[in-house]
């Protein structure tokens, strides 16, 4: 599924992103700690050595014997240095990687020193949302150039063969896809003469933080017929995906129903018997757009907003025994696809759904109503497309009716202020947000985000569209 290949995109990405850090971690370890280079110009080899010199020109066997245990204790550091992170692991427990926003979960973080030399110290640092941070403060600390992102600090002093165990309250604040680590291991010798660092990568972990679900009551969504087909399921209709034989033409058999190799096999026309199901598919296309005017940027409350609108009806249209699915005309996270998840009853939908919608981040892909035409040729003869969108453009308006003429069902869920005007054939639900829209007095492009973030996703906007363009002329 797109969803599934968009994580593993993701998941390549940060495995180089790590591999480019741990070779600059490699410089970092061998400037700071147990290389022989770095043996050779410590400070207090160097001070043996001259002490060793003076002792031999004034013939003081005392110093030379002091010279001799000096190298001794710095061979020994050095050595322990050299092995103290040798087949010490760390790992994360975390009971559920899923959360909807303030609910908590639990990870246990386990040290494990697998050898029978001790570590008299270890620091670890390990990288953590801020979003999906401990409920303890005191062990969680803000990375000072970007609030959302963290550390969880601990230090340990562990004996041969030990493991130790700790485990922490998390809470989900925001919605968010976030990645863990990597863990940064820091220890040495027990006289702190050598140190040693490393990163554990060995393991990716993820914490889903699903978009806030609202109750319908409160959006008010009608709930006695919602999208308009009580009397299309009451009755059976034909799947087109699903062929189960061939007969005769008849005249009110479409273009489409036509079985083209059994007429050209009989010399007569011969159309198409489909299988009769009851099940309707419903595909919520979300837009993350906020403004029809591209250029007033985002509303992040908006944004959130109609995320959340999209997840609670999609809980409620799996509630409701539907077949549903999901397209977003927005980028997963540090991908540049649109997001799509086909129409399916699994027990699993629901969460591929929600984390989705989870994992959006403002980067729209393309114009939504053209967009949802685009997709259109993937989704089921018959769908219900629920289009939820802050505002309802033209060009939205023209797609709707496209849809409408190839066979599909369309719902209006408008998020704005203000009321579309009704068009034939579509239902329309106008939910409001319920805050007013901020001033926009200021010039700011986005509000409550920084000038170098505007400019950043910006020009990673403009590099998609100019990298889309470049394939469609190839």
């Amino acid at each position: 599924m797109q969803i599934q290949q968009n994580i593993e995109n993701l998941r390549d990405i940060e495995e180089q992103r790590h591999a480019d850090a741990e070779e600059a971690l490699g410089e970092l370890i061998q400037q700071r700690g147990d290389t022989v280079n770095a043996l050779i110009n410590h400070r207090y080899v160097s001070l043996a050595v001259i002490a060793f010199v003076v002792g031999i020109l004034s013939r003081s066997p005392t110093l030379v014997a002091m010279t001799g245990f000096l190298l001794a204790v710095v061979t020994f550091a050095w050595l322990w240095s050299r092995n103290v992170l040798v087949n010490v692991s760390y790992q994360r427990r975390i009971h559920h990687t899923h959360a909807f926003p303030g609910e908590t979960t639990e990870v246990e973080i386990i040290v494990e020193n697998r050898k029978l030399l001790p570590v008299t110290w270890l620091q670890i640092s390990d990288g953590w949302p801020g979003h999906f941070a401990p409920t303890r403060t005191e062990i969680f600390t803000e990375d000072p150039g970007d609030p959302t992102h963290g550390q969880i600090l601990n230090a340990y002093s562990l004996r041969w063969n030990e493991r130790v165990r700790r485990r922490y309250e998390l809470l989900a604040k925001k919605r968010g896809f976030y990645e863990l680590g990597p863990a940064q291991l820091h220890s040495g010798d027990p006289y702190s003469l050598f140190e040693r660092v490393a990163t554990n990568n060995s393991r990716k972990d993820f914490l889903v933080v699903f978009p806030e679900l609202i109750p319908l009551e409160e959006l008010g969504w009608p709930l006695d017929d919602p999208l308009g087909d009580r009397r299309v399921r009451k009755r059976l209709f034909e799947d087109p995906s699903r062929v189960v034989g061939i007969r005769e033409y008849q005249p009110q058999d479409t273009f489409r129903d036509i079985h083209w190799k059994a007429t050209a096999r009989t010399g007569q026309l011969h159309s198409k018997v489909y299988e009769p199901t009851r099940g309707i598919h419903v595909v919520l296309a979300v837009n993350i757009a906020s403004f029809e005017a591209y250029w007033r940027g985002v509303w992040p409350e908006m944004m959130e907003y109609t995320l959340s609108v999209g997840a609670s009806i999609a809980k409620w249209t799996a509630e409701h025994g539907y077949s549903f699915g999901l397209v977003c005309n927005a980028a997963f996270t540090r991908a540049d696809q649109p997001i799509r998840v086909p129409p399916g009853r699994r027990p699993a939908q629901l969460r591929l759904v929600l984390q989705a919608l989870a994992g959006v981040q403002y980067f729209v892909t393309a114009e939504f109503g053209r967009y949802v035409l685009q997709e259109s040729p993937r989704l089921p003869i018959g769908a219900t497309i629920v289009m939820i969108t802050p505002f309802v453009s033209d060009m939205i308006t023209s797609a709707s009716l496209r849809l409408q003429s190839s066979g599909r069902r369309v719902v209006w869920v408008v998020l704005g202020k203000k009321r579309p005007d009704d068009v034939p054939n579509i239902l329309i639900h106008h939910l409001p947000i319920p805050k007013d829209e901020p001033d926009w007095s200021d010039g700011e492009l986005v509000v409550g985000m920084s000038q170098e973030e505007q400019e950043r996703r910006l020009n990673a906007r403009r590099e998609f569209l100019k990298q889309r363009a470049e394939y469609n002329a190839e």
